[in-house]
This record gives C-alpha cells, sequence and structure tokens, in this order.
C-alpha cells in the first residue's frame, strides 16, 4: 500500500490541485462554504499520505527530514481546522517534488548522451612513437592522443601538438566550428571537423 501510494505521488499532487480550485471556485462563485471546505479536508489528506509515509520512513532511521517538518505542520493547520493552509502547504510540497524529480531526470538523460557520445577507443602513443587503437578505459592521465579529421574526441584534454576546427554541438549546441591550437582545451564526443591534433589527456 505504501509503495502504491508513493510510486503515485504525481496523480495525486494532481487530485489535490483539482480538489483545491474546486473548492475556492465554489467558494468565490456560488458562495458554497461546504464543498469548499471538504475540497480542501480530501485534498490534504490525500497529499499528507505520501509525505507521512515518507517521514515515518526518515523517522525510523532517526533522520528529522524535511517531510516529517511538513506532516507536523498539516497535523497543526488540522487541529486549527486551517484546510487552507494543509491543502496548499501538502499540494506544493508535492508538485516542488515532482519538478525536482523531473529536472534530475533531465540531467541524468545528457549527462548519459553525452557519455554514449564518447566514442569507445583512441589512438593512444606507444613507448616505440607509434600510434595504436586502444580502449578508451586504457588511457591514462598524461597518455598522448592522436585524433584525425573527422574523428570523435574520446576524452577531456589539452592540445599539444597540431590545430584544427572541432565541432563542439554536442555540448553547446552550436554547430559552429571552434579553433583549437597548442594550449586549447578539447572535450570528449566533439568532432575534428579538419586539421590532425595530438593531445595529452587532463
Amino acid at each position: 500500500m505504501q509503495r502504491q501510494i508513493l510510486r503515485n505521488k504525481n496523480k495525486i499532487a494532481l487530485i489535490s490541485g483539482i480538489l483545491i480550485v474546486v473548492g475556492f471556485l465554489s467558494k468565490w462563485t456560488l458562495n458554497n462554504t461546504n464543498i469548499f471546505t471538504w475540497s480542501l479536508i480530501i485534498a490534504s489528506l490525500l497529499g499528507v499520505a505520501p509525505i507521512a509515509i515518507q517521514a515515518y520512513q526518515a523517522l525510523r532511521v532517526k533522520v528529522v527530514s524535511i517531510d516529517v517538518l511538513v506532516t507536523i505542520a498539516v497535523i497543526g493547520a488540522f487541529i486549527i481546522q486551517n484546510f487552507e493552509e494543509s491543502a496548499i502547504v501538502t499540494f506544493l510540497f508535492l508538485f516542488g517534488a515532482f519538478l525536482e524529480q523531473r529536472t534530475l531526470n533531465k540531467t541524468r538523460s545528457a549527462i548519459k548522451e553525452l557519455t554514449e557520445m564518447a566514442p569507445e577507443t583512441a589512438l593512444k602513443q606507444m613507448p616505440d612513437g607509434e600510434f595504436e587503437q586502444v580502449d578508451v578505459d586504457e588511457v591514462d592521465v598524461g597518455d598522448i592522443l592522436l585524433v584525425k579529421t573527422g574523428a570523435k574526441i574520446p576524452v577531456d584534454g589539452t592540445v599539444l601538438y597540431g590545430e584544427g576546427s572541432v565541432n563542439e554541438a554536442s555540448i553547446t549546441g552550436e554547430s559552429f566550428p571552434v579553433s583549437k591550437e597548442k594550449g586549447s582545451t578539447v572535450f570528449a564526443g566533439t568532432i575534428l571537423d579538419n586539421g590532425t591534433i595530438q593531445k595529452i589527456k587532463i
């Protein structure tokens, strides 16, 4: 039961918000205080359910989380029969949690996309001076890599020798070529449009 409630937090927030709107509209347009009061009571009870569950879980591990404080505030609002406050507080808290989760999901997605854009292999300079293709995981700090025209840059680093234009659209969103020369910083997943550079991993 608890898992189902927590899994449906967003739906609960939506229903709670609708009830709050219905309550206030009934008061302002119909002057019906009964619908207003009961709408806010139901919205409060629905909204506080997932918050109270999270508060209980926090207290079990001896942590006073924000969920505990919000639950106490809602109980206090109920005691003094301030249902407007309890309904709005629970709704705003759940809505804030929804926005936070959405932002985190977008951030994770962006990081995953950047990771997937980076090539899995790199041309690494060996002790004999020749360049061999190796797995990116085998590249260590201080290794010198060769990046040819049209190739993706495998790791973040600094240009040691050579120059060229790099397309950084995967990072900046702008497809304008950026000139790179000795000392310039380059980023994994970007593409060397023209030129040839050797670089050292940071």
